[in-house]
């Protein structure tokens, strides 16, 4: 339901409690419900959107700094490359 036919229902509710028998046009009701079920699933879909970006930079951040999640892996540092080194050899083989 567009704004303006909400903005037109309301001012027809509103003449209807000036007129003394309250009349609600068809449907007021169920267009609101549906609007705001609308900008529920909208609002949520913001915050899934919302989280997947977080976790993705947490994912990048945690891949450019070198974090081992496999302590079993884990050797000297003399023997693995820097992290910065690697990010510029990735860097670098994209044609940047």
């Amino acid at each position: 339901m567009k704004k303006e036919n909400l903005d037109r229902l309301f001012a027809t509710a509103r003449r209807a409690g000036a007129e003394g028998t309250p009349f609600i046009p068809a449907g007021f009701a169920e267009g609101v419900l549906r609007q705001y079920r609308q900008r529920v699933q909208e609002n949520r879909a913001f915050f899934r959107a919302s989280i997947l970006s977080i976790a993705t930079a947490l994912i990048i951040l945690g891949t450019v700094l070198g974090i081992n999640f496999d302590p079993s892996n884990a050797s000297g540092s003399d023997e693995q490359e820097s992290t910065v080194e690697m990010a510029y050899a990735l860097w670098d083989s994209v044609g940047n």
